[in-house]
This record gives C-alpha cells, sequence and structure tokens, in this order.
C-alpha cells in the first residue's frame, strides 16, 4: 500500500486525460493548478485532437507516451471513464484520480458505472481516488497542485483528508492564511475504492504530517476507522469534522458523496473513545490545530487570565468555567508582587485586570508572576490591539496635523510590537502556553505590520476574541488528559 501512495503523493510522472484549452472546463483549470504551481515532474497532457496547450504538447492517446506513468488525472465526461481506465490500465499506470463526478451520488445508475469502473481497475491492479474528486495536493518532495481549488498552498505539516472537495479547499486556505502549512490535502470523493482509512493509515506514517484534519460525512469501514484513529491518536493528535449530524445533513450527504451519515450520538462517543478532537467548525479546526501546532503543550486546566478590559475578564471567566477549564485563585505571594507594579485598584484577583497600564513591561511582568507563583497551567492576555488602533486612528486623522502625531503614533505602534515580542519570549521561557487575543478591530487593520499577521509569522496563533480562545484550549487540554489518564 504505501507503494501506491507513493505514486498517488510523490509521482516522477502524470497523465493529464482529459486535458482542455476551455477556460471554464475543470480539464483547463485543474491542469492550470499543476503547471502554475510549477510540477517537477514530467507530465504528459492527453486528448483525442493534440495541439498544445500554453506551450505544452498535447498527446492524443496514452499509446503516444513512450514512458512509464506513476499517476493518471481522469477529467472525461463519465460516459467515457470505463474505457478511460482500460487504457490506464493497459499501460500500467498504478493510480488514477478520477475527478469527473455523475456516479454513486446521483442513485442506483451512477453507482452501477462506479462499480464498473472499479472493477476493471482492479482487475488490473489499479487504484483509484474517487470518482467526484477534487483532487489531491502534496508539498513533498516537489509540490503538486492537482486539485480544483485556485488557491495558494503553504507547505507544512498538517495533513488534511476530506469527503467534500470545497470543504477541503476551505480548510487548507484557512490554514493557510494563518501561516500554518500543509503536508497533503486529500479529497476522497465517494471512495468507490480507496478510502478514508487508507488515507489515514497513510499519514499515519508520513513524517511530513504531525496533525490530521478530516472533514467525512460517514465510515464504511467503521471498525477500521475506530482502530486506525485509536492507534494514531496516539501519536498525532486527529481533528475531525463532520458533516450530517442531522437528518437533513445526512440527506444531504448521500447526494454529495454517496456517504451513509450514521447516528450523531454514537459518531460523537466513537470520537471520544478514539482520542479525537472533534469540532463543530472549519475555523474551530483551524484554532485547534494553532494551539496544538504553535503553543507548549498545558499539563493541566488551571488557567491565569491577564486583562487590559475588565469585561473581557469577565467573560473569559464565564467561558473557561463552561468549558472545564479551572480560574485558578492567586497565591499571597503574587498578589504582593503585582501590587508593586499594578495601581493599588487592580483586582488583586484572577482574572488581573490591568487597569489600563501605562508601559507594556506592566503586562509582561504580571504574566511572568502569574506564571512563577500562580499555580496555572496556561495564560490568556486579552484586549491586545487597542494601542496599534488608536495610534493609526491618529495617522488617519483629518484633525491632527500628521507631523505632530507620527513620533508617538510610531511609539505606540513600536510598543505594542515589542509587547508581542515579549510574549513570545515568556511563552518559550516558561513552556506554558500564553495565548495572546488580539481584538477584532486590530485583526481586521490593513497594514503592513498587522499584528495578527505579525504574530502568524512569528509562529503563535492569535486569537480576535476570548471565546475562541477558550474553546481551543479547552479542547488541547482534554485532548492531553485523555492521552495522559486512559488506556485507548
Amino acid at each position: 500500500m504505501q507503494q501506491v501512495f507513493t505514486h498517488l503523493l510523490e509521482p516522477r510522472s502524470i497523465a493529464f486525460i482529459g486535458a482542455s484549452n476551455k477556460v471554464f472546463k475543470w480539464g483547463f483549470n485543474v491542469l492550470h493548478h499543476i503547471i502554475k504551481a510549477e510540477y517537477k515532474g514530467k507530465i504528459y497532457p492527453i486528448n483525442p485532437n493534440g495541439g498544445s496547450w500554453y506551450g505544452q504538447k498535447v498527446y492524443k492517446d496514452l499509446d503516444e507516451i513512450p514512458n512509464n506513468i506513476d499517476l493518471a488525472i481522469i477529467v472525461v465526461k463519465k460516459e467515457i471513464v470505463p474505457e478511460t481506465i482500460r487504457k490506464c490500465v493497459a499501460k500500467r499506470i498504478p493510480v488514477g484520480i478520477v475527478i469527473t463526478a455523475g456516479f454513486s451520488e446521483t442513485g442506483h445508475e451512477g453507482g452501477l458505472l462506479e462499480k464498473e469502473i472499479v472493477d476493471i481497475a482492479k482487475s488490473g491492479g489499479m487504484r483509484l481516488v474517487g470518482p467526484n474528486t477534487m483532487g489531491i495536493f502534496s508539498a513533498y518532495p516537489m509540490f503538486i497542485q492537482a486539485i480544483m481549488a485556485s488557491m495558494s498552498i503553504k507547505p507544512g505539516d498538517v495533513g488534511v483528508i476530506a469527503q467534500s472537495g470545497n470543504l477541503g479547499s476551505s480548510i487548507s486556505y484557512r490554514f493557510t492564511r494563518r501561516e500554518i502549512g500543509i503536508s497533503r490535502l486529500i479529497s476522497s470523493g465517494n471512495e468507490a475504492d480507496l478510502k478514508v482509512e487508507d488515507y489515514l493509515e497513510l499519514l499515519e506514517q508520513d513524517p511530513k504530517t504531525r496533525l490530521i484534519c478530516l472533514y467525512i460525512e460517514g465510515v464504511r469501514q467503521g471498525q477500521r476507522f475506530f482502530d486506525a484513529a485509536k492507534r494514531i491518536s496516539k501519536k498525532k493528535p486527529i481533528l475531525l469534522l463532520k458533516g450530517g449530524t442531522t437528518l437533513l445533513g445526512a440527506e444531504a450527504a448521500m447526494s454529495h458523496t454517496g456517504a451513509m451519515a450514521g447516528d450523531d450520538t454514537v459518531f460523537r462517543a466513537m470520537c471520544r473513545q478514539t482520542g479525537i478532537i472533534q469540532v463543530d467548525t472549519m475555523d474551530e479546526m483551524v484554532d485547534t490545530a494553532g494551539m496544538l501546532l504553535t503553543q507548549p503543550r498545558p499539563t493541566g486546566n488551571k488557567v491565569g487570565i491577564v486583562t487590559l478590559g475588565g469585561g473581557w475578564g469577565v467573560i473569559a471567566t464565564d467561558m473557561c468555567v463552561s468549558n472545564g477549564l479551572v480560574i485558578a485563585p492567586l497565591e499571597k505571594k503574587a498578589v504582593a508582587m503585582i501590587d508593586k507594579i499594578l495601581p493599588s485598584y487592580w483586582s488583586r484577583k484572577n482574572p488581573i485586570d490591568l487597569v489600563a497600564p501605562n508601559h507594556v513591561t506592566n503586562i509582561t511582568d504580571s504574566i511572568g508572576i502569574l506564571m512563577e507563583h500562580g499555580s496555572i497551567d496556561a495564560a490568556l492576555v486579552l484586549g491586545l490591539g487597542y494601542m496599534s488602533f488608536r495610534a493609526r486612528r491618529w495617522l488617519n486623522s483629518p484633525v491632527l496635523p500628521r507631523a505632530d502625531i507620527e513620533k508617538s503614533a510610531q511609539l505606540m505602534v513600536g510598543e505594542e510590537i515589542k509587547l508581542l515580542d515579549l510574549i513570545k519570549k515568556q511563552t518559550k521561557q516558561y513552556k506554558k502556553p500564553i495565548i495572546p487575543v488580539i481584538d477584532i478591530m486590530a485583526s481586521d487593520e490593513v497594514t503592513d505590520n498587522n499584528l495578527v499577521k505579525y504574530m502568524d509569522r512569528q509562529g503563535i496563533m492569535s486569537y480576535s476574541s476570548p471565546d475562541m480562545a477558550i474553546r481551543a484550549l479547552a479542547k488541547v487540554v482534554d485532548y492531553y488528559s485523555r492521552i495522559d489518564h486512559y488506556e485507548w
């Protein structure tokens, strides 16, 4: 099986069957994405009319290609997919990706056609991805972006398996925009042959993948899925977003990929038993993965909160309690030390309300005291971004002469960048999560030194609201607690 996946994700040569010069066809767009991403192997576009594709020779038939081929990508009308696969078998192509739709997801007749193409492939030892798939992306050892989606993908550590092409694209793009890269993206489609369990076992052995994200609508090999997830979760976190959790959603899943969605209560219990981290949205998947990838491992559920605004601390406290996290009381020594750096009217409890500190070191000193004397496992730093936001409003004000205000504004922006650098330094120093929450106003700033982008480039996930950070932290704490205390 490993050899199959080498041909699929690390092909040295590709036959692209169904190449087109018509820009609205997938035979144009998928081929464009492969070439635009500078695939370094051999690619052979094929169309019965021959000719050329923007400088690439187009072959009329597989028989014209003298060399061995590792992978066939098939984008032809469904009626000619069977004959196309026969030719691939005759050519001894080991793996094919059938992007064409119109098979079991459409009903009985489509299901018969799907069975036919699988039978043809199996007769010659060929394995199939799909049909009805968006394609695949692989970052290593060379880029292959054989997918419908047009976005650029950053190479990295996250493996994505999706039973929906557009969900796979959306999840991958959400990671990329937060500077978190993808190792492999597999759109499994109808899974007529290769199934999600096969791809899971591939990523289990893949040294380039540290974390696995799944979007699934149904599982066809329940016991195998259970066993694989149970085994893999101990080594690599698995995050899972399930489609078809309601009756109408399950019906939609059946018409989408032909997947039987199953009972949601049973499925959630299975996730608990296997160590899977189940999420409810794509954004929650990215938030949780970011926590796993960019923060130290929390060793418990005690949380300290440092906030630049009292209200943020109140809602964060509620969210922590609601999500099974503990707001640790401050020790007397910590209170005495913070008394020396904050005004006399500070809160004297956790959350620590900084009451508009006049210097960034007041914030980081409070974090340091909390880390050393607060008996906590993780810290939330809330209400960041306002300094930079206010400074940029000064610079854009029609009332204030820029020459009068620019120096002060740049100082404010610089101080907030300094604060973020200090938080990163403290995260490494204390080896505990210190999670920055940057208000959405600052997150939305279109500027070269946008604070969220700055932290992303530093390799630390920030969050635009306390609830996003807390839900992600709670899922990570729960995951590690299960790893440490349960024998799956």
